[in-house]
This record gives C-alpha cells, structure tokens and sequence, in this order.
C-alpha cells in the first residue's frame, strides 16, 4: 500500500446498494474533514490516483470532489490540485442524519416526569383533563350505531372522503378556498413533511428553513440526504434580503416555515412579508410548505390567517395537525396538496403505512360536522388566554430585565434569550436539580450552536405552578 494513501485507509465503499457510490464517497471524505484528519490545507489525491486505489470509476471521484467543492469544503487551484478549505461552510448533508435525529426526540418524550414533583415547563401538550371525555364517548357511540364494523375497515389511501369535504368546508374560515379531492389525511404533521420530503427531495437538494426552526422537520429533510440553508428570522417573519440572497444561489427545492406562531419563537410574519415572500417563491420557482402549527391559539382580536390563504400560484403545500390541540395520540392531520404534486404525495403516504387510522377519522369528521371541534378550539383558547396572560405578566415579574424576549401574542411557550455568561444547557440541568423542567434551545438551529435560548411552556402547568416556575427560574437568574 502506498504511504501517501494512509489516510483513506478507513473508506468503506458498498457496491450493489441503492446509495450511489460517488454519494458514499463525499460521505467518508467528509467524515475525515471534520474529524481533522484531512486539516485545513490538506491536498485531496488526482482523481485518477485516488479511483485507482480504490478501484472505482474517475467519474465517482469528479463528482464527490464536485459535491465537497459545491459545499465550500475543499477548493481546487488551477493546475495544482484539490484542498480542504481554511473555513469550510457548514451545510448540512446525509452524513449528520443520525447525529441530528436525536434532535426531534425531547426530553419530554424520552423520560418523561409523571413526578407532581417537578414543575414541568418543558411539555406543550395540553392538558388532558381540558378534553370532554363525556363528550368523546356521545361520539363514539354515535359512530358504532351508525357504521357499526365498517368504522374499523380500511380507508382509501388519501382518507375518509366525508371528513375530507368537511376539512375543505372548515377551511374556508381561514380562506382556503379547495375541495376533497386535494386534501390528503395524514397521521400527524411529522408523516406530512416527512411524505413532502420523500416526494421532492433527492440527495444533494437544497432545503431552506427558518432558524430556529422545528428539529423533527430537519431530521425528515436530512433523512433524505438534503442540505438545510437556515435563514434568519427577524420579528415579523424570516429576513427577505438573506431569503433572496440565499435563493440566488443556492435554488432550492422547498422551503419550510411557519407563517403563525412559529415554533419555538412565537414570531408570527406581517402581511407585507407574506406577500414578498410568494413574490419571490414565484420568481424563483420553489415550493412552500407551510406546517401550521398552532394558529387556533392565537389570542389577538383579529384572526391570523395560514400563508396558504394568499397562495394564487398553487405553489404552498399546507401542513395541520389537529390532534395536538385535541388529543396527541389520535395522530390526525392533512395536507392541501398543490395539483401538480398530488399523485406523487399520494403514492408515498401509501408505501408510508397505506391510511391513516379510519376510526379516528370517522371521529375527527363528526366533530366537524357537529360543530364539536369548533367549541372545542373556542373553549381552550378562552383557557389558555387567560393562562398566557397570567404567564406573562408572571415571567415579567420573576425574570431578570437581562431575560428578554417578544411577545408572541398566541400558544403555548415563550422563547427566552438569556443574559450573558448563562448557557442554556448547564441552566436547564440546575433548573431540573431545583425540580423545574425546561427547553434547551441548542436543538432548534440548523447549521449553528446558540447556547443561549430556552423554551418554556405553560402547556400543562396550573396557574400555582407556572408562579412556582417561574419564581425558581428567576431565582436561577439571579433575581
């Protein structure tokens, strides 16, 4: 073996699988540059040299060298030869898939504290004990006398046709003007971007996202071997000089937002930049995936309506969920599909798990149809008003003026910058020392580490509670 190739001694190429090899190959590369093997400078093999020792075609060397120099990795000098970058951009790629999933699995879902014990400012499920379980049990009776076995059939793939005519109905109060037949039910928002990413995304494409931005929507598009450009979001909505910039160079094939309440910063875009932003998905030619993720919960007097109401091009693919302000575990959500898309997402949500729960949807559609979900949605927002209302005016009151954050005007959280010198990380382990629960928001950023955001929510907590929450977070504060 030639001394000049100990270094690549570690790559491990896999004929006959469906990842193309030159796609393995930027893969362990990669690898070596960010382990520091490859440094800063280091000079890559010929082409030729480096398909020769490990017996592949020059064309899978070109295109991984292609692939690495397109992400600012390695940079070639005319007639001397490929190097590793001084500073190379931090796009993601395949290779983080498994460090960044963890990313989508919090705390609460991991280890979750039934302890009374503990102040839970970490989960932004709602309260169970808010759901009429008398009311639930009227509806499933209702539907078991009506359809008797058939409620537990099969579906058609993209679901129950009645509930998909009462979803469009529902819809035109948010000015969704569409119909059945461009409605897809899915089991949860997460299926849904994780389908929208099976359908558009190849290796190699480029996804842009708000920063921060939700972990399990960048572990779907990293799932799929994608590159997440994170643009910044300013107070009302995402930064549309770095947007078009960002687009000018990088023509991505989505975008992902979300337009209300964004999770975890509360922001919510202005209507100026709404209309911007689809001026310049239109000029550009992208796709928009809105993920609507918990508009009902806004408490200002006029209604905040989905991006996808000012969409005329048919270019917003719309994303809700309505279990996680009802009841989590029904998994129930839809898709409003662009035309053009709509037998591809239809094919992937089949291979995905072929329909989505009948009986849950045969219950979803009377809630509807019965104007259940709408009393629903108006009771705890009265609830939940009035407990935003108490949290604020109490983290006003507890937290330091080093604290600061925005008024997100709606949901279940507050996003909090921290004062100087205060890590996120080592103040949610002293708050959970001190039986307090609490969001370290390291996971919500794409490309970069910030150590100095929290998340907390007063999702689940009593009035007495969220007061106890938030005098120790003070405390830990230093006030």
């Amino acid at each position: 073996m030639k001394k000049e190739f100990n270094d690549f001694v570690s790559i491990q190429l896999i004929r006959n699988t469906k990842e193309a090899l030159y796609v393995q190959l930027y893969s362990e590369l990669l690898k070596l540059i960010r382990s520091g093997i490859f440094a800063p400078g280091y000079k890559l093999p010929p082409v030729r040299k480096l398909a020769d020792y490990l017996s592949i075609n020059t064309g899978t060397v070109v295109n991984a060298y292609k692939e690495l120099e397109k992400n600012g990795f390695i940079f070639s000098a005319a007639g001397s030869g490929s190097y590793v970058s001084e500073q190379p951009m931090v796009v993601h790629s395949a290779v983080d898939y498994e460090f960044d999933t963890a990313k989508i699995y919090t705390p609460e879902l991991l280890d979750p504290r039934e302890n009374i014990s503990f102040i839970n400012m970490r989960s932004i499920s709602l309260n169970p004990d808010i759901v009429s379980v008398d009311e639930l049990k009227k509806v499933l009776i209702k539907i078991l006398d009506r359809d008797q076995g058939r409620a537990f059939t099969y579906q058609e793939s993209q679901g129950f046709f009645p509930l998909r005519q009462s979803i469009a109905q529902y819809l035109r109060k948010s000015k969704i003007f569409t119909d059945a037949h461009n409605l897809q039910i899915i089991s949860g928002a997460q299926q849904g971007i994780d389908i929208v990413s099976r359908t558009l995304l190849n290796h190699g494409d480029y996804v842009f996202t708000e920063t921060p931005t939700y972990p399990g929507a960048m572990a779907a598009f990293l799932a799929r071997g994608a590159k997440i450009i994170d643009i910044p979001l300013e107070e009302d909505g995402i930064d549309l000089n770095v947007l078009e910039s960002q687009l000018r160079r990088f023509h991505p094939k989505l975008i992902y937002l979300m337009p209300v309440l964004q999770n975890p910063s509360g922001c919510s875009y202005s209507l100026k930049k709404r209309n911007q932003l689809l001026s310049l998905a239109r000029y550009y030619n992208t796709f928009i995936l809105e993920d609507d993720y918990i508009s009902e919960l806004s408490y200002c007097p006029s209604p905040l309506f989905p991006l996808k109401s000012l969409d005329r091009d048919d270019r917003i693919i719309y994303i809700k969920s309505f279990s996680k302000i009802f009841m989590p575990g029904l998994r129930i959500a839809f898709l409003n599909m662009p035309e053009c898309l709509s037998k591809k997402l239809l094919q992937v949500k089949y291979i995905a798990d072929i329909s989505t729960s009948g009986f849950t949807q045969r219950i979803f559609d009377l809630y509807l149809r019965e104007g259940l979900w709408q009393k629903h949605v108006g009771d705890i927002r009265r609830i939940y008003s009035a407990q935003f209302d108490f949290a604020y005016n109490t983290a006003k009151q507890y937290l330091p003026a080093t604290v600061s954050w925005r008024n997100p005007h709606g949901g279940l959280s507050f996003w909090l910058k921290l004062p100087e010198g205060v890590t996120a990380d080592e103040l949610c382990r002293t708050a959970e020392d001190n039986k307090l629960l609490l969001t370290d928001g390291t996971g919500f950023y794409p490309r970069h580490i910030d150590r100095q955001h929290i998340r907390i929510s007063f999702a689940s907590l009593s009035l007495q509670q969220i007061e106890t929450g938030m005098r120790i977070l003070g405390g830990l504060l230093g006030k």
